[in-house]
């Protein structure tokens, strides 16, 4: 879900640093009060990127998760943030607005209150590595916390680089020696074109944006995964996409020296997200965060449903034992390397509709490389190692069937371009396991 942008001076009154500084304890609390607030509290950053086609979506979620459990306003309480970008209406991509980041906490009478901390310049652009890296920067630096979670809202398209979901035959690669400093640095716009929405079919985020422009001039800032992950100023307890396409071993692999838990989705993602209603009850009013929780009832909220709206995959996953699967695979795919050339992609388990063929099931290419008993005991060993949750419905919006579900999608060679090849290269993942020689 969501995107961003701003230009205008930030204004920020001396009271609001003053209250950020320390916590935004309040003043009628003894001094002494606050003393290693830091060491008890816990953070949740919600980065609500929504300067594109999601924006009544995003402010719903909002809405929602000021109806679940919240904290109160003490500098020892936890901390609920939230970073919101979108336009003044539906379309109105032409004109620059504000992200903001704000508190949201109960005071002493039960009143959800809204606190701006800070308002950035109108035309800023939520979907870059420049703004991550701002935002967190500044949750880091002005609440002191023992525990640090996010979760990221907006459109996405997993491991692919920018502009590449949308016009795959366009897409150039850039060498490694001329590319930009990643968290300090605006996306470069990539042409922006509407994608194909069938109105009988519910929303879904599936191209990670800022839409920015009049109709006909329009372009799109997208981050690649190297970006957002070198944008990230410390080491974060957890990362929750609400997005789509997020749950690939790539992205969790770029990762794994960001957070520690990483919940996304394999598919898409229905427009409407996470349970927002019970979020903080699982990541603020427990003693310690439970993603687990999060990614539970995301699965069940459309495992109840019927139809296309019976449309979900999820898993959650310890990125700090993914080395072993690293292993593993690796020496398969070195063995292997004529039964993956050889992989029919119609016989392989797939993540995508409409012909958008880059994300298949990591078990599935490895069975129909060839995999033997022994390889898929190994490599179930590895999954049930790092993968602590996952789940999924039977189909995809009567799409595709899922028969086969490791809880990773991954890049299937041979089922991209030759500049997409190029890239690949440069992520970690293949860097460790030479999937794409």
């Amino acid at each position: 879900m969501k995107g961003i942008y701003i230009p205008i001076i930030n204004i920020i009154t001396g009271f609001m640093v003053m209250a950020a500084s320390f916590g935004c304890c309040p003043i009628d609390k003894p001094e002494n009060d606050c003393v290693d607030a830091g060491k008890s509290r816990k953070v949740l950053l919600l980065y609500s990127a929504g300067y594109n086609s999601l924006r009544n979506y995003l402010l719903e979620d909002i809405g929602e998760l000021k109806q679940g459990w919240l904290p109160g306003s003490g500098c020892k309480e936890d901390i609920l943030l939230v970073y919101s970008h979108t336009p003044k209406v539906n379309g109105a991509y032409d004109i620059p607005t504000s992200p903001h980041l704000m508190r949201i906490y109960k005071d002493d009478e039960g009143k959800v209150i809204t606190d701006t901390l800070k308002s950035y310049p109108a035309g800023s652009i939520s979907a870059s590595g420049a703004q991550l890296n701002e935002v967190l920067t500044y949750v880091r630096d002005n609440f002191e916390a023992r525990s640090y979670g996010m979760i990221f809202s907006s459109h996405a398209t997993g491991y692919l680089p920018a502009g590449y979901y949308s016009d795959p035959y366009g897409y150039k690669f850039t060498p490694s020696g001329m590319m930009r400093s990643r968290a300090a640095a605006i996306p470069m716009p990539v042409p922006y074109i509407e994608p194909d929405f069938d109105p009988s079919l519910p929303m879904v985020k599936s191209i990670g944006q800022d839409q920015v422009g009049a109709i006909g001039q329009r372009v799109s800032y997208e981050m690649d995964i190297a970006d957002f992950a070198e944008a990230i100023p410390m080491e974060l307890d957890y990362i929750l996409f609400d997005a789509c396409l997020m749950g690939g071993i790539e992205v969790a692999f770029e990762l794994r020296d960001k957070c520690r838990l990483l919940g996304f989705s394999q598919a898409e993602v229905l427009a409407e997200g996470f349970d927002y209603k019970t979020l903080t009850k699982h990541l603020l009013e427990r003693e310690e965060p439970y993603p687990q929780g999060v990614c539970e009832d995301y699965f069940m909220q459309y495992d109840v449903q019927s139809g296309v709206y019976r449309s979900a995959t999820i898993s959650l996953v310890d990125c700090s034992r993914l080395e072993p699967l690293a292993e593993v695979c690796r020496d398969f795919f070195t063995t292997h390397r004529e039964g993956i050339d050889g992989i029919d992609p119609e016989k392989t388990q797939v993540f995508f509709r409409s012909g958008k063929h880059w994300f298949y099931d990591l078990e599935s290419i490895i069975i129909q490389a060839g995999a033997d008993e022994n390889e898929l005991a190994e490599l179930h060993s590895a999954l049930e190692e790092c993968v602590l949750y996952k789940g999924h419905t039977p189909e995809f919006m009567s799409e595709f069937r899922i028969d086969t579900f490791s809880g990773f999608s991954m890049y299937l060679p041979g089922c991209g371009t030759e500049e997409l090849a190029k890239f690949y290269k440069t992520l970690r993942w293949n860097q460790a396991t030479m999937l794409v020689e």
